[in-house]
């Protein structure tokens, strides 16, 4: 995304004196998270005409997001001082630019402040809506391919059938985590996994299944912790910064804990579901 450095109307910006003794910083941090880009924003202004149309809600902060190689392009924007803003990686890769402004929500007339160069006194100044008062930082981070795709639960979870049980089970005492489902569940499973309803049957199956396996880990720890599916998740955790002995607490129950694995899997299940009713309207 191109700045343009030259604009009818003063503009706050590091590269600029339209301003005098006045600064907008952003304080902008990226890492990546169970399948999601998080992105925090800590801004910084110090100009309190502009702080003043912030207030009155004629101007807000606002984070321009860009991905060439996936073509996304999005802003958020906040009146706060902090900004996050949680972004599925699979909607971006490689290089992302990532600027910080101050635009106007609508027309602002007769703009005056005491901070403004000399050139701009007695000048009659006014914003439409979308102009930039104030440009901040900006940072430009890449996202490598290999790292999108931490979690390939084949690997670690099979779903079998079973002719006697009347209701899933889950057995965790080996390198796989083993699903049983009753018969006719199987066959429902087997033959609609791969349909428009997948990730809602995933759902189905494996978060309970997940919530199971963590709500053992604290008791039996010693006992599992040398099967291929806890070191996988272990390392799954430790990847994102957290770590498998706190799941089963109460700072990650087993139920977010199993959400946050699967990568908020009721929103992707509600978004599928969303997307079949369109079509079928």
């Amino acid at each position: 995304m191109k700045i343009n450095t030259s604009y009818p109307y003063p503009v706050l910006y590091m590269n600029n004196d339209d301003y005098l003794n006045s600064s907008f910083n952003t304080k902008i941090q990226v890492y990546e998270s169970f399948g999601e880009v998080k992105i925090h924003a800590d801004f910084a202004l110090d100009n309190q005409g502009i702080q003043d149309l912030i207030q009155k809600q004629l101007t807000h902060y606002l984070i321009h997001i860009e991905c060439g190689q996936t073509s996304f392009r999005q802003a958020y924007h906040t009146s706060n001082m902090t900004l996050d803003i949680s972004i599925p990686t699979s909607e971006l890769r490689g290089k992302i630019s990532i600027h910080s402004f101050i635009i106007a929500r609508g027309k602002i007339e007769n703009y005056q402040s005491e901070l403004l160069n000399e050139w701009f006194k007695d000048v009659p100044i006014s914003f439409e809506k979308g102009n930039l008062l104030a440009i901040g930082d900006a940072i430009e981070t890449t996202l490598f391919e290999e790292n999108l795709d931490q979690l390939n639960l084949p690997s670690i979870a099979k779903v079998t059938k079973s002719n006697k049980n009347e209701f899933m089970e889950v057995d965790i005492h080996s390198d796989f985590i083993t699903i049983s489902l009753p018969e006719y569940e199987y066959k429902q499973y087997a033959s609609n996994a791969n349909s428009r309803l997948k990730n809602s049957i995933l759902s189905t199956v494996i978060v309970p299944s997940l919530v199971y396996v963590f709500s053992k880990l604290q008791d039996n720890r010693e006992d599992l912790e040398g099967y291929t599916w806890y070191q996988v998740l272990e390392k799954i955790f430790a990847d994102n910064n957290l770590n498998i002995q706190d799941v089963g607490t109460d700072s990650l129950s087993a139920l977010k804990a199993a959400q946050m694995v699967l990568r908020k899997p009721l929103r992707t299940s509600f978004e599928e579901i969303a997307k079949l009713t369109t079509l079928e309207d």
